[in-house]
């Protein structure tokens, strides 16, 4: 598309547009007829090595790590909605429109499946390579009232299991 461009993961400007454009998407409740399953996607990914290990030697124990993490996950999970699940920085394209104003485009649906809205969140931040201070800063940026203490912390916990 001509004057086009992706989120700058670094600009906070580009953060805010490209999180209200989230929330205003996954406060629509849509819904489709498939699931995202972040836990079923890793044992998924495995299959593909036909039986043989990891290359990393702590494989298991990040695993098992990450895993752990699934009872805290499901007692906080929010309501289930079309969730991008590739909200990455590159798939937030800023088009300039020919009356000189802004649209924001969410592109690239291929892994779109029911799942909760936080899981987006998640996925912009370990792609866009955050630290602490900064995933914390776009968290309140999609949660302009103030995000309660256990939806942060399941926010990390995304950030872990769709890491691995």
């Amino acid at each position: 598309m001509e004057n086009a461009r992706t989120c700058d993961p670094f600009h906070e400007d580009d953060l805010k547009k490209s999180m209200r454009v989230l929330r205003k998407f996954h406060e629509k409740e849509l819904s489709v007829a498939h699931e995202f399953d972040i836990f079923g996607q890793i044992e998924f990914y495995e299959s593909l090595w036909d039986g043989k290990p990891s290359i990393f030697r702590d494989y298991e124990t990040t695993k098992k790590n990450v895993f752990s993490l699934k009872d805290y996950i499901n007692m906080h999970a929010s309501k289930k909605v079309l969730t991008h699940i590739d909200a990455v920085p590159d798939n937030f394209l800023f088009i300039k429109r020919a009356d000189g104003e802004e649209d924001i485009r969410l592109i690239d649906w291929e892994y779109a499946g029911m799942q909760d809205p936080h899981v987006d969140i998640a996925m912009f931040c370990i792609y866009a390579m955050y630290d602490r201070q900064q995933i914390e800063q776009l968290i309140d940026y999609y949660f302009i009232e103030r995000c309660p203490k256990e939806i942060r912390t399941k926010i990390y916990c995304y950030i872990a299991a769709c890491g691995l």
